[in-house]
């Protein structure tokens, strides 16, 4: 995935966490920088958003499946 290139919700749904959190951590250092001009900004941060939204469901998901053979054991 190039930097410069906006993150597609489809491309963003196949990652792994390890994945997702990766690149929302390269998005927080671009903004950071303060070099991305407004426009990059705001499409830096939907793309945050969307992978913020799929860290939490992967570990929404890593949760239940804990819980469920917690209450089998």
């Amino acid at each position: 995935m190039n930097e410069q290139e906006p993150i597609s919700a489809e491309h963003v749904a196949a990652m792994d966490f390890e994945q997702a959190l990766a690149a929302l951590n390269r998005l927080v250092e671009r903004l950071e920088s303060g070099r991305l001009s407004l426009e990059e900004s705001v499409a830096a941060f939907e793309a945050g958003v969307l992978l913020t939204r799929r860290c939490e469901a992967l570990l929404d998901g890593a949760e239940q499946r804990l819980q469920t053979l917690e209450s089998d054991a």
